[in-house]
């Protein structure tokens, strides 16, 4: 028997728990505690003084010599006594296991232990948009978001420059790509570390997409999420960091890019029938500048912008196949409205006033806005400008009311329902007129908002697209008042983002290779109230899962 052959039998044995036994001819025992010397799994000390005794005890153990029959070919076999091979049979087995175990003997072509812990997952989108916009749009809608994140616009009658506006009128083709990719890591067995970069920017946290044809150049790679879970219990988890989303919601309230910064703690009970669950957190959507206003000596105080929610729901299995979810949420939108200045003598764009921190820091079309500065005239040119910003008339206490239906229909098809209700409770259509807004008027001159919303969606097919083959078929509609949610957070595609939006959806996927499919969608939208904007978009994705 080779020395190779020897050492793995004798491995073999160990760590299957066979019994050792010691031959003079291939003296299996003694190379096998040389080979734990090689592996670093026994002390050359130990080792030696190891070997020593099992000579001195195989010895001990030698019966006496019989008298020589004179034949060629005999074979003395040497026994070490039972207790001290189980002893020794334990102690090396252990030895060796840790060093298996450390080293990877048994799969050495094997990734390390460390990396067993993490999970990768990414995906790639090509896009195709169409922007079709109706004839009958009106041409004037000011980009309040392009005001507020520049310098302020001179509203003084004598201004003959107009402000910046949305393009509502001409159609718009366009190529975007998305992609991402994400790590999940198990740090211990109660706490993971997540992590994902995304295409997009720092300015827009409701898209993901880049549009293509800029000279060729680079297009930029940004963190999405980077948290920590812990999990102390099965039930329980807290969230920290960047975060997905920790909502039962439907796009009509959070558009499907959002993450979420600060922190979430979930509590979830999996029944065999009814699965309640809870969330609640505390998230910071601004922190205002640290020295605002930075060409003053005198700083104001801090008016950070917060939201806190809460949601309680429960999970119920009505059939094998069939399973209903509800969640009733609130969310406390704290400091994100407006808020009139102190008399302020801007005679100048640079010059700041105490309410400008109140602004939003990205805007999407539809919210009821108002001017933040209480302008005082410059009494050496009355007639000169009059800088301005914008802010939120109302503010935002939102009830909202999410359900889910899925449903087994014939072998993998399944039929999917989701709804929801939404209406902000801090909305006080007085407070908002008396503010004096500036935009969501009708072509009366009388100012027109509200404060609910509702949607719903049904798809049928594959849920989630696999295979070559596999397809889904989804239709819904929405409606959507002006100051029923936070419009810089709901969907971004639909009537180009925004809110004071009402219409339906209409879309299909079908796969074309395994984890690739084909994507169709028309969304088709138009105002709730005031001046017409009607909008249809078109999209057409290819999208690719690894």
């Amino acid at each position: 028997m080779s020395l190779a052959i020897a050492s793995r039998a004798a491995i073999a044995a160990a760590l299957l728990g066979l019994p050792l036994v010691a031959s003079a001819q291939d003296g299996i025992t003694e190379e096998l505690i040389r080979l734990l010397i090689k592996h670093n799994a026994l002390p050359r000390e130990e080792a030696e003084g190891l070997i020593k005794k099992l000579q001195q005890q195989t010895a001990a153990a030698t019966p006496p010599a019989a008298p020589s029959t004179g034949k060629s070919g005999d074979v003395r076999v040497v026994y070490v006594p039972e207790a001290e091979k189980q002893r020794m049979q334990a102690e090396i087995q252990e030895n060796l296991l840790q060093t298996v175990k450390a080293e990877n003997w048994a799969r050495p072509d094997a990734y390390p232990e460390w990396l067993g812990r993490i999970s990768f997952e990414g995906d790639v989108r090509m896009r195709y948009e169409l922007d079709a916009f109706d004839d009958g749009n009106s041409p004037f809608f000011i980009d309040y978001q392009e005001i507020n994140s520049g310098s302020p616009y001179d509203v003084n009658s004598t201004n003959q420059e107009l402000p910046p506006l949305l393009n509502t009128t001409e159609d718009r083709n366009m190529m975007r790509a998305r992609a991402r990719f994400g790590l999940k890591a198990q740090v211990s067995d109660t706490l993971i570390a997540g992590l994902s970069f995304t295409t997009g920017n720092t300015t827009n946290p409701v898209s993901t997409n880049q549009t293509l044809g800029s000279d060729f150049n680079k297009v930029t790679f940004v963190i999405d999420r980077a948290y920590l879970n812990f999990q102390p219990g099965a039930d329980w988890s807290l969230s920290v960091g960047r975060m997905p989303s920790p909502w039962l919601a439907t796009e009509l309230i959070w558009d499907d890019d959002l993450n979420f910064d600060g922190l979430a703690l979930q509590f979830r009970h999996q029944g065999e029938v009814l699965t309640p669950f809870a969330t609640v957190g505390a998230f910071p959507v601004e922190n205002t500048a640290f020295d605002f206003p930075s060409t003053n000596v005198v700083k104001e105080s801090s008016r950070d912008k917060w939201l806190y929610g809460a949601q309680l729901g429960a999970g119920l299995k009505i059939a094998d196949e069939t399973r209903l979810s509800l969640g009733v949420a609130y969310y406390y939108f704290d400091n994100v409205e407006g808020q009139l200045s102190s008399l302020c003598p801007a005679f100048t764009s640079s010059v700041a006033c105490d309410s400008d921190i109140s602004r939003p820091a990205f805007l999407q079309k539809g919210n009821t806005l108002f001017a933040l500065r209480d302008l005082a005239a410059d009494p050496n040119n009355p007639n000169g400008p009059q800088y301005q910003y914008f802010g939120f008339a109302s503010p935002f206490h939102i009830l909202d009311v999410t359900t889910k239906l899925d449903m087994a229909v014939t072998g993998s098809l399944r039929l999917r329902f989701d709804a929801a209700y939404v209406v902000n409770l801090g909305y006080d259509e007085e407070d908002v007129i008396g503010l004096s807004p500036v935009n969501n008027y009708g072509l009366d001159d009388e100012l027109e908002t509200g404060n609910k919303g509702y949607y719903g969606q049904l798809t049928f097919g594959y849920p989630t697209i696999r295979d070559f083959g596999q397809w889904n078929v989804s239709g819904g509609y929405r409606y959507l008042e002006s100051d029923a949610v936070v419009a810089t957070f709901t969907d971004s595609d639909f009537h180009l983002g925004g809110t004071n939006t009402k219409g339906f959806h209409v879309g299909g996927a079908f796969g074309i290779t395994r984890n690739s499919w084909l994507e169709l969608q028309w969304l088709s939208a138009s105002e709730v109230s005031g001046a017409p904007l009607a909008v249809d978009v078109f999209q057409l994705d290819l999208n690719a899962r690894f």
